[in-house]
């Protein structure tokens, strides 16, 4: 499974929790699963396109 994959799943798990304890109509339900949804996975997104400029583990030795 790909890390994107399961940042998808756990996105839809928790918009379905969020949707279903916090609104009672259904037309609520699905607009606030969709924000949620897509915001948990746009911020994903953006955060990992933050992330990628920085170097990864630790620097070079000096020879």
């Amino acid at each position: 499974m790909s890390h994107f994959l399961l940042m998808v799943a756990y996105a839809a798990l928790v918009s379905v929790f969020f949707a279903l304890l916090w609104r009672r109509q259904p037309r609520a339900q699905g607009k606030l699963f969709l924000q949620v949804f897509f915001g948990m996975v746009a911020g994903g997104l953006a955060l990992a396109w933050l992330v990628y400029f920085f170097p990864s583990g630790p620097p070079a030795p000096i020879p």
